[in-house]
């Protein structure tokens, strides 16, 4: 029954506790319906086993009514009988639930506490995704390998994130000034890492390594992702030292609108390429600034 945080332990304890005591009512039920014998009760297995396997992943509830109704049947089978195997079953199942749900009452771990560390390590994730696609584009030999754990890793971050805001929004006592910013917050995260994938389906495309301010534009997009994952974790946060992105794409934009290849085909695959890297770029600096700004706001609730 227990579950990392308090919502889902509550639910899941209820859960088990009514499921298992309408499981024992139907398996009474069914002792009383059908006649006494070998073949009725595996007909009672295979009818209940069905139910579990169809409608339990729905519902946890099906679930322990189902597995408490087959369990006392299979036991039944070996001679022990039904009413001792129900009363054992209620029990130990009222115990244990009555002692996770005590522990919880008592220490409860708040989804809502834990949110911050969630999304810092989701933006550590980000950072490494992003120094990932930075090598990418300035080395000769992209390291495809890192590329990919990189990202899979910062999607398996984000999907947590995802969860936590999910179970902090049902939780008992919540702040909902500070639940209203979450979402905006995971808004601007899922731009930021689009912004960053787009950037690397580019790097195959590349007709030539980047100028050096797309090295300065990199550093300080890794710079800000640093203090965001630090304010997170309770450092200070001041936007007025964080670096200036929009300057950055700037100067950016300048040195790479303008390509000079030698041949026609080289012209036409530099203009696409720059366009997309402009664009994207673009995303990134929207992204973190409007994250740094929803940020600040989170922290003043």
């Amino acid at each position: 029954m227990l579950r990392p945080d308090f919502t889902t332990t509550f639910t899941r304890g209820v859960l088990r506790l009514a499921g298992t005591f309408a499981g024992l009512l139907c398996a009474t039920a069914l002792f009383h319906e059908l006649p006494p014998s070998v073949f009725a009760s595996a007909l009672a297995i295979t009818a209940l086993t069905f139910v579990i396997r169809c409608f339990g992943p729905a519902h946890y509830g099906i679930t322990a009514a189902g597995i408490t109704a087959v369990v006392v049947f299979m036991v039944s089978l070996t001679g022990v009988s039904p009413k001792e195997v129900m009363e054992v079953r209620a029990f130990h199942t009222a115990a244990g639930g009555a002692i996770a749900l005590l522990a919880y009452w008592l220490w409860p771990t708040w989804e809502r506490h834990q949110v911050p560390e969630t999304m810092a390590r989701m933006l550590d994730a980000f950072r490494d995704y992003a120094r990932a696609i930075q090598d990418g584009y300035l080395t000769d030999q992209p390291d495809a390998a890192a590329l990919d754990r990189t990202r899979v890793a910062a999607r398996l971050a984000r999907s947590n994130l995802e969860a936590s805001i999910e179970r902090t929004s049902v939780e008992p006592g919540a702040s909902t000034s500070r639940a209203a910013w979450l979402g905006p917050m995971l808004a601007s995260s899922h731009r930021l890492v689009h912004a960053l994938m787009a950037m690397e389906a580019g790097i195959a495309s590349r007709p030539a390594p980047p100028p050096d301010a797309f090295r300065k534009f990199a550093n300080d997009v890794d710079l800000t992702l640093y203090y965001l994952a630090a304010a997170l974790r309770g450092s200070p946060l001041v936007t007025d030292s964080f670096p200036d992105l929009r300057k950055d794409h700037r100067a950016l934009v300048r040195l790479t609108s303008s390509p000079s290849p030698v041949s026609s085909s080289l012209i036409a695959s530099s203009l696409v390429a720059s366009s997309l890297f402009n664009v994207e770029t673009d995303r990134v600096a929207t992204s973190l600034t409007s994250l740094s700004e929803e940020l600040v706001r989170y922290n003043s609730c």
